[in-house]
């Protein structure tokens, strides 16, 4: 009899072993699993007040790289190769390249030569920053060209804002892309809301414009 009884209890045992998990509240307590998330960005570098540099991945999310490669020195943006866990703030570094800054003056705008903006994720305006992937021709790299942001042409918008680009005499040989960023602090404030951002340039087809929904940083 105590052998059949230590047969039961072991069958009772493995049937509620197997079971474990299959109930709604098992797989509620359980959780999502967790997701690697693997990125190219464009993101502000930043720094703490305590000396933690962290990256602004947007308007709203802060991650924190597990190692910086270089001495922060100022805040800046960069295009890199970020990894990171969903639910962490925590990320992998995996590359990085510092963008151009580009100067914001006030207007008129001088006439320049032809550039395009190309409409793809990193032409953005976010973080208080305008970034543009733009298109142009160059010679054989050794004459820079000058790109400005120009405010203040149109006096009923001061959300409307041109890109000047000057080759500075550089021999059109080849067609290439590069991106470079603005610092937007110099407009009037948003109060917390998004207005309408629009920029305007002489392209390859002459006069174009794009729009952008812009929040400058409180």
């Amino acid at each position: 009899m105590k052998r059949w009884i230590e047969i039961i209890l072991s069958v009772v045992c493995l049937v509620s072993g197997c079971t474990k998990g299959f109930f709604p509240e098992d797989a509620a307590s359980a959780g999502p699993e967790p997701v690697l998330n693997e990125y190219t960005a464009i993101v502000t570098v930043k720094q703490e007040s305590s000396g933690q540099v962290f990256l602004q991945l947007d308007d709203a999310t802060r991650l924190y790289p597990t190692r910086y490669p270089e001495p922060f020195t100022r805040e800046c943006r960069i295009i890199c190769g970020l990894s990171w866990w969903s639910g962490e703030s925590r990320c992998n570094l995996e590359w990085m390249d510092y963008l151009q800054e580009g100067a914001v003056q006030g207007g008129p705008a001088r006439e320049g030569d032809p550039v395009d903006i190309l409409d793809d994720w990193m032409t953005s305006a976010e973080d208080g920053y305008l970034t543009l992937h733009y298109s142009t021709f160059w010679g054989d790299g050794s004459v820079p060209h000058t790109l400005k942001l120009i405010t203040g042409e149109n006096p009923e918008d001061p959300y409307e804002v041109r890109l000047e680009h000057q080759s500075n005499g550089d021999a059109a040989l080849e067609k290439a892309d590069a991106l470079i960023y603005f610092d937007l602090s110099s407009l009037p404030s948003t109060g917390g809301s998004k207005r309408k951002l629009t920029l305007k340039w002489n392209g390859s087809d002459g006069e174009s414009a794009k729009s952008f929904l812009f929040k400058s940083r409180q």
